[in-house]
């Protein structure tokens, strides 16, 4: 917001002719006027920002004020999880999963400095995504301005950009996407600053600036390497074709090794705590994509159903953008700063549409039309926005019919690599899929023929839009025209978030819920020494690894490691003699396995081999899920669960049921 503001030299300035206006020229006068009528003008415009950011941060709070416990695991924990450690809390063992970076975790981490509640240490992340994510406002302001957009328009776009789900909608998760494209558009700002700066101050700030915050992006997600990689190629550039500059290019070098590598020592030392076997191999899964023909070929047509996201998700207008950007690079009329900042925007996107995908597993279908990975780049909806503003109609039209041919070319792809329909059905599926099945109104299967026909209608009523907007005079008709305009993308945005929020973040069946339904089954409370068999499905105790805040679970394969030590646990398949016997069995810990547990929900159902209602009596049958009974002691002593993944996966949707008639 600098260029909003007047330096204080100038406006004392300012001050000092108003005292002395008689004794100074007249143009001296009139020059101090129209600085001391553009600070007025700035500081207008500075309150309406932070009234608009206001505005944003309270509709992220509403929107997610239903949110209680983590649904996109193992994600969310892992992230939760980490910030518990920075703290100096208890960790887990989240072995062969993905290393969740860092990053994110830090601006988290002072929450558990006053708090360990779970769902109080929850309300409170998800308001901090809500105060970041609603930086996309005043972020977007300066992008606007700078591609010459005048204050009420580039405010208007602003606001609407910072609606759009890519910018919205995670902010309701405690995931990196929540914060991701606030990084990347402050990233890219900051980078066009150290292009132009006109003082060597100015330079070396930018340039300390840029590499901070894209090695920060390094420690939030593997993405931040791709952006990495923009800033050596910026930093060559400049270093070649700007004499004056390259003391500058050292200083953003320097900043970004340290930055890297601070960010490298903390992510080991949380690979060491959270991981301690070791993480799945990203690099390794992308030199397997690599490594033939074929696999090459798989990863462009999965950056082929990611961009068709990057355009549906938008409305069509990003698609504009990017198209926009791609002729900028080659046109020579343009500044070549402008030129270097769309090459830049270019190249990010796809460069990320095409790794992030081949990073991941070949077996989940988020990898082929995700929404999730390119929602950094929101630079090119706000460029796409501009253009349908201010750009000639013949060149919208251009730009358009590009969008939509190669557009409707990804969508070819979609459809034949994944089928004509994307599932929505289970929280995974609808997570990754949402604005599809809003789109189409389907949450069984959502028709990537019909998606995209809707997302081209949306387009052409944006560019009916420009066109009318192109035959009015300044005036109160250009005014309520801008207005609706407005108004209509936004509304569109507001209701798919709202959708989206109201079938995937609230559902009664999603996949926290059989968790949270052992936790109650099992009465635990702070104290307790949880433990977990290996074989228990991951969906299941990954989740416990965040609610049980007090102590980290022991994870054991009971078929040939012994209890861990300091809790107690019955395992009915395994038989009395072999649990009773030795150091730290039932006999040794006084154990009453017939004592129950307590009501686990509504509804359920009882009976030999399922989930069966216990009471707190000696003497009756205990909590029993499949065949393995959840037990306490006869005092109290820590508290296991014990139970085979087949078991639990057969019994999910029984949990589920009993829950949604709570």
């Amino acid at each position: 917001m600098a260029r909003l503001l007047i330096t204080r030299g100038t406006r004392d300035a300012v001050g000092a002719a108003a005292v002395d206006a008689r004794s100074v020229p007249v143009s001296t006068r009139s020059a101090a006027g129209a600085a001391a009528g553009s600070w007025a003008t700035g500081r207008r415009w500075v309150i309406l920002l932070a009234l608009g950011w206001l505005v944003q941060v309270g509709l992220r709070v509403w929107f997610s004020r239903q949110q209680v416990v983590p649904l996109a695991n193992p994600d969310e924990t892992a992230y939760l999880v980490t910030a518990r450690v920075l703290a100096g809390g208890p960790g887990a063992d989240l072995s062969g999963s993905t290393l969740y970076q860092v990053g994110y975790p830090l601006l988290i981490t002072p929450v558990y400095w006053f708090t360990s509640n779970p769902s109080t240490v929850y309300h409170a992340v998800l308001a901090i995504n809500a105060v970041i994510s609603a930086l996309v406002l005043p972020l977007g302001y300066l992008a606007c301005r700078r591609l010459e957009l005048g204050r009420p328009a580039a405010y208007f776009v602003a606001f609407v950009a910072a609606l759009v789900p890519a910018g919205f909608f995670y902010s309701e998760y405690a995931m990196t996407d929540a914060i991701f494209v606030v990084i990347t558009l402050a990233w890219l700002l900051t980078t066009h600053s150290w292009l132009t700066a006109s003082s060597a101050r100015a330079r070396y700030a930018n340039a300390a600036g840029s590499a901070l915050l894209a090695a920060y992006a390094y420690a939030v997600h593997s993405r931040g390497l791709v952006m990495l990689a923009g800033l050596a190629a910026v930093g060559v550039l400049i270093f070649w074709r700007q004499a004056r500059s390259r003391l500058s290019v050292l200083v953003a070098a320097l900043t970004a090794v340290v930055a890297a590598a601070a960010s490298w020592a903390l992510n080991h030392h949380i690979s060491m705590s959270i991981y301690p076997e070791g993480t799945r191999s990203l690099s390794g899964q992308i030199r397997h994509q690599l490594a033939s023909v074929y696999g090459i070929i798989h990863v462009l047509e999965m950056a082929a159903g990611q961009l068709w996201r990057l355009v549906l998700d938008s409305w069509g207008i990003a698609g504009i953008g990017l198209v926009a950007a791609l002729l900028v690079i080659v046109r020579r009329d343009v500044r070549s700063d402008l030129r270097i900042m769309a090459a830049l925007s270019v190249a990010v996107t796809t460069v990320i549409a095409c790794i992030a995908p081949a990073a991941l597993p070949p077996d989940q279908p988020q990898t082929w039309a995700s929404g999730r990975y390119l929602d950094g780049m929101i630079i090119v909806f706000l460029i796409g926005a501009a253009m349908l503003l201010r750009a000639r109609m013949r060149d919208i039209l251009v730009c358009a019919a590009i969008s939509t041919g190669l557009f409707v070319l990804a969508a070819v792809t979609v459809a034949v690599y994944i089928g004509t329909a994307v599932p929505t059905v289970g929280f995974g599926a609808l997570f990754n899929f949402a604005v599809p099945a809003v789109l189409t109104q389907s949450w069984t299967g959502a028709s990537v023929p019909l998606a995209t026909a809707v997302t081209l209608v949306m387009l052409a009523v944006w560019i009916g839009f420009a066109f009318v907007l192109r035959r009015l005079r300044p005036g109160v008709s250009l005014a309520a025209v801008s207005a609706a305009f407005g108004v209509c993308v936004s509304a569109v945005s507001l209701i798919v978030v709202a959708q989206m929020t109201g079938h995937v973040s609230q559902t009664d069946d999603s996949p926290a819920q059989a968790p949270m339904a052992l936790m109650d089954a099992g009465k635990l409370r702070p104290g307790d020494q949880v433990a977990v068999t290996s074989s228990l499905a991951w969906e299941l105790w990954v989740p416990q690894a965040f609610e049980v805040s007090w102590t980290e679970l022991d994870l054991f394969n009971p078929g040939y490691q012994p209890l861990p030590p300091g809790t107690t646990v019955a395992d009915r398949k395994a038989g009395p003699g072999r649990m009773a016997r030795g150091s730290g069995g039932l006999a040794d810990r006084r154990l009453r396995p017939e004592r129950g547990l307590g009501r686990l929900a509504q509804g359920l159902t009882s009976g030999r081999g399922g989930l069966v209602e216990g009471s707190r009596r000696a003497g009756r049958r205990g909590s029993c899920l499949g065949h393995v009974p959840l037990v306490r002691p006869a005092r109290p002593f820590p508290f296991m669960i014990v139970a085979s993944s087949r078991q639990l996966r057969s019994k999910l949707p029984m949990i589920m049921g009993g829950l949604a008639g709570r």
